[in-house]
Protein backbone atom coordinates (compact mmCIF):
# COMPACT_ATOMS: atom_id res chain seq x y z
CA UNK A 1 0.00 0.00 0.00
CA UNK A 2 1.37 3.43 -0.92
CA UNK A 3 0.67 6.51 1.22
CA UNK A 4 1.38 10.21 0.87
CA UNK A 5 1.91 11.99 4.19
CA UNK A 6 2.45 15.64 4.93
CA UNK A 7 4.32 16.24 8.18
CA UNK A 8 4.61 19.95 8.81
CA UNK A 9 5.46 21.37 5.38
CA UNK A 10 7.24 18.25 4.10
CA UNK A 11 5.41 15.75 1.84
CA UNK A 12 6.61 12.16 2.11
CA UNK A 13 5.61 9.25 -0.12
CA UNK A 14 6.17 5.76 1.25
CA UNK A 15 4.96 2.20 1.01
CA UNK A 16 3.76 -0.09 3.76
CA UNK A 17 4.41 -3.83 3.54
CA UNK A 18 2.66 -6.01 6.15
CA UNK A 19 4.36 -9.08 7.58
CA UNK A 20 2.16 -12.04 6.60
CA UNK A 21 3.03 -13.98 9.77
CA UNK A 22 2.77 -11.22 12.40
CA UNK A 23 -0.14 -8.74 12.17
CA UNK A 24 1.68 -6.29 14.49
CA UNK A 25 4.77 -6.10 12.25
CA UNK A 26 5.16 -4.17 9.02
CA UNK A 27 7.78 -2.33 7.01
CA UNK A 28 7.91 1.28 5.83
CA UNK A 29 9.60 1.53 2.44
CA UNK A 30 10.88 4.95 1.35
CA UNK A 31 13.81 6.15 -0.71
CA UNK A 32 15.06 2.57 -1.14
CA UNK A 33 15.14 1.96 2.63
CA UNK A 34 13.08 -0.69 4.39
CA UNK A 35 12.33 0.15 8.04
CA UNK A 36 10.98 -2.52 10.41
CA UNK A 37 8.08 -1.26 12.58
CA UNK A 38 6.34 -3.34 15.24
CA UNK A 39 3.24 -2.13 17.05
CA UNK A 40 3.72 -2.73 20.78
CA UNK A 41 0.60 -0.97 22.05
CA UNK A 42 -2.13 0.82 20.12
CA UNK A 43 -4.73 3.05 21.77
CA UNK A 44 -7.18 5.59 20.35
CA UNK A 45 -4.93 8.51 21.32
CA UNK A 46 -1.44 6.96 21.32
CA UNK A 47 0.78 4.27 19.88
CA UNK A 48 3.97 2.65 21.14
CA UNK A 49 6.12 1.13 18.40
CA UNK A 50 9.51 -0.41 17.91
CA UNK A 51 11.25 1.16 14.92
CA UNK A 52 14.27 -0.91 13.93
CA UNK A 53 14.34 -2.24 17.52
CA UNK A 54 14.16 1.25 19.14
CA UNK A 55 10.98 1.87 21.18
CA UNK A 56 9.10 5.11 20.45
CA UNK A 57 5.90 6.55 21.96
CA UNK A 58 3.60 8.84 19.93
CA UNK A 59 0.52 10.75 21.07
CA UNK A 60 -2.11 11.17 18.36
CA UNK A 61 -4.64 13.98 17.98
CA UNK A 62 -7.63 13.23 15.75
CA UNK A 63 -10.36 15.47 14.38
CA UNK A 64 -13.47 13.65 13.20
CA UNK A 65 -11.48 10.42 12.92
CA UNK A 66 -8.63 11.94 10.90
CA UNK A 67 -5.11 12.17 12.37
CA UNK A 68 -4.18 15.86 12.56
CA UNK A 69 -1.20 15.95 14.93
CA UNK A 70 1.48 13.60 16.29
CA UNK A 71 3.58 14.41 19.38
CA UNK A 72 6.82 12.69 20.30
CA UNK A 73 9.70 13.74 22.57
CA UNK A 74 7.98 17.09 23.30
CA UNK A 75 7.81 17.92 19.57
CA UNK A 76 4.46 18.44 17.85
CA UNK A 77 4.04 17.62 14.16
CA UNK A 78 0.94 18.63 12.18
CA UNK A 79 0.12 15.59 10.02
CA UNK A 80 -1.96 14.91 6.92
CA UNK A 81 -2.14 11.35 5.55
CA UNK A 82 -3.58 10.46 2.15
CA UNK A 83 -3.38 7.69 -0.38
CA UNK A 84 -1.94 8.71 -3.76
CA UNK A 85 -5.50 8.34 -5.12
CA UNK A 86 -6.84 10.86 -2.58
CA UNK A 87 -4.02 13.26 -3.45
CA UNK A 88 -4.80 12.91 -7.16
CA UNK A 89 -8.56 13.26 -6.55
CA UNK A 90 -8.02 16.49 -4.63
CA UNK A 91 -5.97 17.92 -7.50
CA UNK A 92 -8.65 16.97 -10.04
CA UNK A 93 -11.47 18.34 -7.87
CA UNK A 94 -9.56 21.58 -7.30
CA UNK A 95 -9.44 22.08 -11.06
CA UNK A 96 -13.25 21.86 -11.17
CA UNK A 97 -14.00 24.20 -8.28
CA UNK A 98 -17.10 26.19 -9.16
CA UNK A 99 -18.16 23.79 -11.93
CA UNK A 100 -21.77 22.62 -11.92
CA UNK A 101 -22.31 19.05 -10.82
CA UNK A 102 -25.52 17.63 -12.27
CA UNK A 103 -25.82 14.34 -10.44
CA UNK A 104 -24.22 13.31 -7.18
CA UNK A 105 -25.17 10.16 -5.30
CA UNK A 106 -26.13 11.27 -1.83
CA UNK A 107 -25.06 8.12 -0.05
CA UNK A 108 -22.02 6.17 1.02
CA UNK A 109 -21.98 2.45 0.26
CA UNK A 110 -19.73 -0.24 1.67
CA UNK A 111 -16.81 -0.84 -0.72
CA UNK A 112 -16.49 -4.43 0.53
CA UNK A 113 -18.10 -6.84 2.98
CA UNK A 114 -16.92 -6.38 6.55
CA UNK A 115 -17.73 -5.17 10.05
CA UNK A 116 -18.33 -1.55 11.10
CA UNK A 117 -15.77 -0.84 13.84
CA UNK A 118 -16.47 2.86 14.32
CA UNK A 119 -18.86 5.60 13.18
CA UNK A 120 -17.58 9.17 13.46
CA UNK A 121 -20.75 11.07 12.45
CA UNK A 122 -24.40 11.40 13.53
CA UNK A 123 -27.58 12.45 11.71
CA UNK A 124 -27.73 16.23 11.33
CA UNK A 125 -23.95 16.62 11.37
CA UNK A 126 -22.20 18.40 8.49
CA UNK A 127 -19.29 16.59 6.85
CA UNK A 128 -16.70 17.56 4.26
CA UNK A 129 -15.62 15.72 1.14
CA UNK A 130 -12.97 13.18 2.07
CA UNK A 131 -13.70 13.30 5.81
CA UNK A 132 -13.47 9.87 7.43
CA UNK A 133 -16.97 8.93 8.58
CA UNK A 134 -16.49 5.25 9.50
CA UNK A 135 -13.98 2.45 9.93
CA UNK A 136 -14.74 -0.87 8.23
CA UNK A 137 -12.82 -4.02 9.15
CA UNK A 138 -12.35 -6.46 6.29
CA UNK A 139 -9.83 -9.31 6.11
CA UNK A 140 -8.20 -8.18 9.40
CA UNK A 141 -7.52 -4.72 7.93
CA UNK A 142 -9.10 -1.46 9.09
CA UNK A 143 -10.37 0.59 6.15
CA UNK A 144 -11.32 4.24 6.40
CA UNK A 145 -14.62 5.10 4.74
CA UNK A 146 -14.58 8.73 3.57
CA UNK A 147 -17.41 11.09 2.69
CA UNK A 148 -18.12 11.34 -1.03
CA UNK A 149 -19.37 14.94 -0.75
CA UNK A 150 -19.81 17.99 1.45
CA UNK A 151 -23.21 17.80 3.11
CA UNK A 152 -25.41 16.99 6.04
CA UNK A 153 -25.86 13.43 7.28
CA UNK A 154 -29.55 12.56 6.96
CA UNK A 155 -29.47 8.94 8.07
CA UNK A 156 -27.04 6.27 9.26
CA UNK A 157 -28.23 2.84 8.20
CA UNK A 158 -25.71 0.72 10.13
CA UNK A 159 -24.57 0.41 13.72
CA UNK A 160 -21.16 -0.03 15.29
CA UNK A 161 -20.32 -3.76 15.34
CA UNK A 162 -22.72 -4.58 12.50
CA UNK A 163 -21.64 -6.71 9.54
CA UNK A 164 -22.24 -5.14 6.14
CA UNK A 165 -22.38 -6.51 2.61
CA UNK A 166 -20.64 -5.21 -0.50
CA UNK A 167 -22.42 -2.08 -1.79
CA UNK A 168 -24.72 -1.83 1.26
CA UNK A 169 -25.81 1.76 2.02
CA UNK A 170 -24.05 2.98 5.16
CA UNK A 171 -24.86 6.71 5.25
CA UNK A 172 -27.46 8.84 3.43
CA UNK A 173 -27.07 12.62 2.95
CA UNK A 174 -29.84 15.22 2.98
Amino acid sequence: MEIVSKIGDKAISFGIEPDRENEHLFFFVADGKRIRVEIIELKADSVTVSIDNRVRFFEIVREKGVIKEVTTAARVFPVEVKTPQQEQLERVLASYVGAQVKSVKKEIRSPMPGKILELFVRPGERVELGQVVAILEAMKMENEIASVLDGEVKEIRVAKGENVALDQVIIVFA
